[in-house]
Order: C-alpha cells, then sequence, then structure tokens
C-alpha cells in the first residue's frame, strides 16, 4: 500500500472519531454541586463567559449583575441596578450588556448600558425612555448594539475593539425577536427579514447555536422548537423552557418545570437532541428544583439556579 492510501485511512479515522466525540451523548456524573451559596443571598440566571472562566448571575427581581470565577471564588458585584433580566456576555468576555431600569419620580425608566469586568465606568448607549419592549443584543462581532423599537431597529456603536479580520469581513447577522416575529437583520442597513414559522405566535428567549446554523425558541403556551437560521427544517423539542445550547450544536439544555398555581413543585433539566429523538432527564436523581440552566463552552458542566434555596449549581457532565 502506498502512503497516499495511508494518509486517507488515517484522515477518515480521525474524522470519524471526531464527529463520535461531537455527537456522544450527555449525562450527568455524579449529583449536582452548590457552586455559589451565600446567606441571605437570593441569586438566578447563571450566564457563563464566552471563555469559560467566568459566570454572571442575578437575584431575584433580576436586582443587580455579579460574577465569579468558574470555580465559584472571588465573588464581585459589579453593579446594584436593575440590570439582570436578558444580560449577554461580549465575545471577548470583558463586558456585559443588559437593558437596565429605575424609577424616576415614580415612572419606570429603561436604557440600554454596557458593564465591564475590568473596573472601567458602564458605558450607557441610549438614555433612559418610558418604553423599550425588547432586549439589546450585540451585533457584527459586537461592532454593535442593535434594539427593536417599535418594529424598527436602532444600531449603537458599543466602542468594542474587534480584529482586524473581523473589521474587514461582512456584515454578519443578527436574530431578534420583533413582534409576533423572528427575525434576522443585519447593520448597518437596520432592515429585518420576518423568518417566523407560525403566525400570530408569541416567541420567547432567542438562542442562536454555537456554530451560527440553527434558532432555538419557545412558543408562548406552546412547546421548544429548532429551525435552521432560513426558517426550514422546524423541530417540535416537546414543553421544555429558557432553553441553552451545549458547545458542539447538537444538544440543548433546558427546564421542564411543575407548579401549583403559586409555587414551582417540581423542575428538572433536560438535554434535548436537535433532531428530537433524546430527551435526556439529567437531574432525575435529584430533589432539587432545578432551573435556568447554561451549558459551559467546554461542554462538561451545566450551571442552574433553584429558587428553594437561592443558591447556583453545577452539575458535571461527561460527553
Amino acid at each position: 500500500m502506498n502512503s497516499s492510501f495511508y494518509r486517507i485511512i488515517t484522515t477518515l479515522v480521525l474524522t470519524l472519531t471526531l464527529s463520535a466525540t461531537a455527537f456522544a451523548q450527555p449525562s450527568p456524573e455524579g449529583e449536582p454541586q452548590r457552586l455559589i451559596s451565600v446567606e441571605g443571598a437570593d441569586y438566578m440566571n447563571p450566564v457563563w463567559s464566552p471563555d469559560g472562566t467566568k459566570i454572571a448571575f442575578t437575584s431575584s427581581r433580576q436586582q443587580g449583575l455579579w460574577i465569579a470565577d468558574a470555580d465559584g471564588s472571588d465573588i464581585e458585584q459589579i453593579t446594584n441596578e436593575s440590570a439582570g433580566y436578558g444580560f449577554s456576555w461580549s465575545s471577548d468576555s470583558e463586558s456585559i450588556l443588559t437593558r437596565v431600569s429605575e424609577f424616576q419620580n415614580k415612572r419606570r425608566k429603561l436604557a440600554v448600558k454596557i458593564y465591564h469586568t475590568n473596573g472601567n465606568e458602564p458605558t450607557l448607549l441610549t438614555e433612559f425612555r418610558d418604553q423599550m419592549p425588547s432586549i439589546p443584543k450585540w451585533a457584527n462581532y459586537d461592532r454593535q448594539v442593535v434594539l427593536i423599537s417599535d418594529n424598527d431597529i436602532e444600531s449603537f456603536d458599543s466602542g468594542k475593539e474587534v480584529s482586524t479580520q473581523q473589521k474587514a469581513s461582512v456584515t454578519k447577522p443578527f436574530y431578534v425577536l420583533k413582534s409576533n416575529q423572528i427575525a434576522t437583520g443585519k447593520v448597518p442597513e437596520n432592515s429585518t427579514e420576518n423568518i417566523s414559522p407560525f403566525e400570530d405566535a408569541q416567541y420567547l428567549n432567542l438562542e442562536v447555536s454555537p456554530d451560527g446554523r440553527k434558532l432555538a425558541f419557545e412558543v408562548y403556551g406552546g412547546n421548544l422548537f429548532v429551525m435552521n437560521i432560513d426558517g426550514t427544517n422546524l423541530m417540535d423539542l416537546g414543553k421544555a423552557n429558557r432553553a441553552k445550547w451545549s458547545p458542539d450544536s447538537q444538544y440543548l439544555v433546558a427546564m421542564v418545570a411543575e407548579d401549583d398555581g403559586h409555587n414551582y413543585t417540581k423542575s428538572d433539566l433536560y438535554a434535548l437532541s436537535i433532531d428530537g429523538e433524546e430527551r435526556i432527564n439529567l437531574t432525575s436523581s435529584t430533589d432539587i428544583i432545578a432551573m435556568n440552566p447554561d451549558w459551559s463552552p467546554q461542554g462538561n458542566r451545566i450551571a442552574f439556579d433553584s429558587p428553594d434555596d437561592g443558591n447556583i449549581y453545577i452539575l458535571n457532565i461527561a460527553n
């Protein structure tokens, strides 16, 4: 056999090995462990930084923002403002974008603000206004921030530095929720295209897959869905909420909760394959009410909170 044949066989074996790794079924390793627990504090909604070194989280009623190291140490409050609803990390893991609210003359006002983890002063992108129904989104490699206002797109320069390659690249699409729509758009055109699979539905919790090929979203009063970014290949994943992607874009982790009309009585975390074939209960062995999960960028840990005790937990994942 010649060397070319061996190279082909080696490449084929390597490709199959990597594919098997990428599509490995996730399973829990042991019981969930408390990561962040402070007496008298009620923390929720943990979100990993893109580099996996930090976790950001808020408290009940979305009051305040904190960051901590991935092992739960070095907890730091970066603001006590009402800034914890729908916040998102920048891709360089150095800033957090969010919508803040405050009361002025007994009227609730909202603004878009960027908090920085290096101690720099926050960047206020908009003045406080009476109405802001949407959540701001990073766009165009974090160079801009976009906001839906009266079904129009507002865009703002974020002040973030980007690489030379990103500066020279074409505009990167973004994905947002409009009034009863899922839309894709670009800046600086500030135009959007409706890619909604259903008419007159109310959409929630839109999430773009890490590989940029899929969108996950909920329909209010309905189920969790996945589709291609052009709106094709719609897949119904059943009842589940607050879904977040695995790093390989092949699974979602989501909460499946029960309540008595007043309080949550049960909630488990499920890993859901994007083809709808697998629905794996990751927390079946614990009585913890597990909510608001987020999958680490390395794929080996899932952070979540519990309303019972206000703690942030970690579940180790074998994949």
